[in-house]
């Protein structure tokens, strides 16, 4: 069966494809990329640290469905939609907080010690995260304190343009 652009199963398919995209977990940083295009393909242009104010121009459906574009410091570029929350006057970067109870490990990986937890919905800084087979460990500063922290416990706070 062949699928055309614009046909009604073209469209079903599509759409499920990026839900099942969007179900899987995003790279967590404290940081968000701004990108030169509206995708992880585009070549990063500046990163914007959390809690940096930026000027929303647009979040667009279709193929740019979960990025936005903004201006940031005299550039344009688009981020990750699900990186941004609004606030009373401006849209910022999400600043990244823990899920639930989170163990900070001297290493990434479960056989690491355990050098704190950390409680839930506490604002944490990460400095980047590896991936590996079926796990990603994200190297994060709580309160003087550093280790990994498994990234499945990491959110955007109020991170309302996630779909």
């Amino acid at each position: 069966m062949q699928l055309r652009l614009g046909s009604p199963l073209f469209a079903a398919a599509l759409s499920l494809s990026a839900a099942t995209a969007m179900a899987a977990p995003t790279v967590a940083t404290d940081f968000s990329n701004m990108r030169s295009g509206p995708g992880a393909r585009w070549p990063v242009i500046a990163q914007i640290p959390a809690g940096a104010k930026i000027r929303l121009d647009n979040c667009g459906p279709g193929w740019k469905h979960d990025w936005c574009q903004i201006r940031y410091k005299g550039k344009r570029g688009f981020v990750a939609a699900n990186t941004l929350e609004p606030t009373m006057k401006n849209v910022i970067v999400a600043p990244l907080v823990t899920r639930d109870i989170t163990a900070v490990r001297s290493g990434p990986g479960e056989s690491w010690k355990v050098v704190t937890k950390i409680p839930p919905g506490q604002k944490v800084v990460s400095s980047g995260c590896q991936k590996g087979w079926m796990t990603s460990w994200c190297k994060v500063a709580y309160e003087g304190k550093s280790g990994y922290v498994d990234r499945n416990y990491l959110k955007r706070k109020g991170a309302v343009f996630a779909r």
